[in-house]
């Protein structure tokens, strides 16, 4: 692959414990997963009921801060977007897992659709009324008001074709959200390979601040906001912990995540970060 270098090697801790190796990208800035898994054996990877987007019943103590978390993401959410709009549009969500997200949209008046490769979770959202689409190219020119990606566009498997086809999915002057780690942040340099974000190989690349402005900058998109997710810090600091083995992997995995959002705040440099973008008109 032309224009790439080793950054870091790491260990898939989650399920498979295979040894991956990230390559860094340096025209786009981010990180590609190698070997990139072939598609058709990429499910396996998420092939477990561990995986936790997926369902939508806690158990056990981490699955219950990641549903907090998730609540509490909701409004940020909803906040933000209302904040961008001044009345409900299209919306597509690319990743949409059970469908959280989408039917807090549509109750606030918004016509909805989600993109979920996932059978399980899909099922679970179609069960709550949520309409999905095959791919992005099943649209049939019906333009959208609002994509998101909330932790989803690391794990898409063509990243050129899925950004061409949200060009081409947005009507002018609409709103391109994206949520992703950071793997420029404090946390992920403290972790180094035991950091929790890397999540290889079902994410199949890892973006720093600038990599999607450099990605969307051409295609048309104006990078208009962003913020951070202080949640992530602490939930992804507490998983590292427990995969490292740590006694006292809550505690101390609250202290690091305090860590890097007090030195996010200092250098505008967080753990995981929304990108709000707009369409050229």
């Amino acid at each position: 692959m032309k224009n790439t270098k080793e950054y870091i090697k790491v260990k898939d801790e989650f399920l498979s414990k295979e040894v991956f190796s990230l390559a860094i990208d340096e025209a786009a800035e981010m990180l590609l997963t190698l070997p990139k898994p072939k598609q058709d054996r990429l499910a396996f990877y998420y092939d477990t009921p561990n995986y936790i987007s997926h369902t939508n019943k806690a158990k056990g103590l981490f699955s219950k801060i990641y549903f907090f978390s998730r609540k509490v993401m909701l409004s940020v959410k909803l906040r933000m977007i209302s904040r961008l709009f001044l009345k409900p549009g299209l919306a597509l969500d690319v990743g949409s897992g059970t469908g959280v997200f989408l039917n807090a949209l549509k109750k606030s008046g918004w016509k909805v659709k989600g993109l979920e490769p996932n059978k399980i979770a899909k099922e679970r959202a179609q069960k709550t009324g949520i309409d999905h689409l095959i791919s992005l190219k099943k649209l049939d020119g019906i333009q959208q008001d609002l994509i998101t990606f909330w932790h989803s566009l690391e794990h898409v498997y063509s990243l050129k074709e899925t950004i061409d086809e949200v060009e081409k999915t947005l009507r002018p002057g609409g709103v391109l959200i994206v949520a992703c780690p950071n793997y420029t942040s404090w946390d992920a340099k403290y972790y180094k390979k035991n950091w929790a974000a890397w999540d290889v190989p079902r994410h199949l690349r890892h973006f720093s601040p600038t990599s999607l402005q450099l990605l969307l900058g051409p295609k048309g998109f104006t990078q208009i906001k962003k913020r951070p997710l202080f949640l992530d810090a602490f939930y992804v600091s507490i998983l590292s912990e427990k995969s490292m083995g740590h006694r006292f992997s809550f505690v101390r995995g609250l202290v690091i995540g305090l860590i890097s959002n007090l030195v996010g705040c200092l250098t505008n440099n967080y753990s995981s970060q929304v990108y709000v973008f707009k369409k050229h008109v």
